[in-house]
């Protein structure tokens, strides 16, 4: 005779009767039947909503290292044309910043005193409102005239883009 099991669905109790296992006694209790068909999609529900969440999760870690790394590169970019800038050579920090960019980057370079300021940004995700950028700035050497100079914006105004025309029209 082998000895029966608490979970066991067909063990006899003490006084010989049959007992039926607790799950199916509340279930009777409650008045529902549970039957293996009533579960037959649940598993497929449940795992279809977690590889959505896994989807979710990893397109989000994706977004946040293209983001990092947009940045880094948005700051290099930056920092090259303001050096470049602040020695004379707009046009060759141009085209260094533009390898170092990300893809539709837009630079800005401005004249503040006697400092190049340089930002670059970047929308590195399109589906996303984020715009990620890297600012730079530079002192001017000594004997330097940059292009902005040149195309008749003052070191002394703040704010005026290079190779844009300073206002009142002087070129």
């Amino acid at each position: 005779m082998r000895c029966p099991r608490r979970s066991d669905p067909h063990r006899t109790s003490r006084g010989g009767r049959r007992t039926i296992g607790r799950a199916a006694a509340v279930g009777a209790t409650n008045g529902l039947a549970s039957s293996p068909a009533d579960d037959d999609g649940a598993v497929t529900v449940e795992a279809a909503l977690a590889l959505g969440t896994l989807v979710a999760v990893t397109a989000a870690a994706v977004g946040a290292v293209a983001a990092v790394a947009a940045g880094v590169r948005c700051a290099d970019a930056a920092r090259e044309l303001a050096r470049q800038t602040a020695r004379g050579d707009t046009e060759r920090g141009r085209a260094v910043a533009a390898q170092l960019a990300p893809a539709g980057a837009e630079p800005e370079l401005r004249l503040d005193g006697d400092l190049v300021v340089v930002t670059v940004r970047v929308r590195p995700v399109g589906l996303l409102p984020v715009t990620i950028s890297g600012t730079a700035t530079a002192a001017v050497e000594p004997g330097v005239t940059t292009a902005a100079e040149r195309s008749g914006a003052r070191a002394a105004r703040p704010g005026v883009t290079a190779g844009s025309t300073p206002p009142g029209g002087a070129s």
